[in-house]
């Protein structure tokens, strides 16, 4: 009977390469967690500047309506003299 040596040299070898593989697996999982987290913050980060720019649009329109009104106004004042 005859033992097939091969066979078992190469199981060391492929149990090496199944360690590496199942590394790169792992890195590859916690870059992506890492990378998900980052994109959750930064999609926070822009809804808030979002908030905060819309609601300095609003004022700025007030402002703009309260001019308006104001020079309106003033301006009907001038005319009726």
């Amino acid at each position: 009977m005859t033992i097939n040596r091969g066979s078992r040299d190469q199981s060391p070898l492929n149990e090496h390469k199944m360690i590496g593989i199942q590394y790169e697996i792992q890195k590859l999982e916690a870059d992506l967690e890492f990378h998900k987290q980052k994109t959750r913050l930064i999609k926070e980060e822009l809804d808030e500047e979002n908030q905060k720019l819309t609601s300095l649009m609003e004022g700025e329109k007030n402002l703009r309506k309260w001019r308006d009104q104001f020079r309106n106004k003033t301006a009907g004042e001038r005319n009726e003299r």
